[in-house]
């Protein structure tokens, strides 16, 4: 397994990335606008954190994806699908988010940081 851990200020808008690994990657500042990362492990492993510091998470699909210990701080999340995702320890300060993002069950944005725009 091919295991990507460095993706600053990438910008990956509209890519298929279902499934994938990215446990521990470093995303800081990438723009995500429109993509499909249903299903992928975006987890912080220990104190390496997966960090998407600042990232454009528009319109992106995250179902189902695992977000544990990630850090999301400053992230756009405007339009994002996080619908059945684990979001255990998520850091989301000063992210923003809109009406049309969708949060996992009873999931409450602003008890971890983020802001509605």
């Amino acid at each position: 397994m091919y295991t990507i851990t460095r993706l600053i200020g990438a910008d990956l808008s509209g890519a298929n990335l279902h499934g994938a690994y990215l446990n521990g990657a470093n995303m800081l500042s990438a723009k995500f606008h429109g993509t499909i990362l249903s299903g992928a492990d975006l987890t912080g492993a220990n104190l390496s954190k997966t960090s998407m510091k600042g990232a454009i998470l528009r319109n992106t699909k995250l179902n189902n994806a695992n977000l544990y210990n990630a850090d999301l701080t400053e992230a756009d999340l405007r339009g994002a699908s996080f619908t059945g995702s684990n979001m255990t320890n998520v850091d989301l300060s000063d992210a923003i988010y809109d009406s049309f993002t969708k949060w996992p069950g009873e999931f409450d944005p602003e008890k971890f940081g983020a802001k509605i725009s």
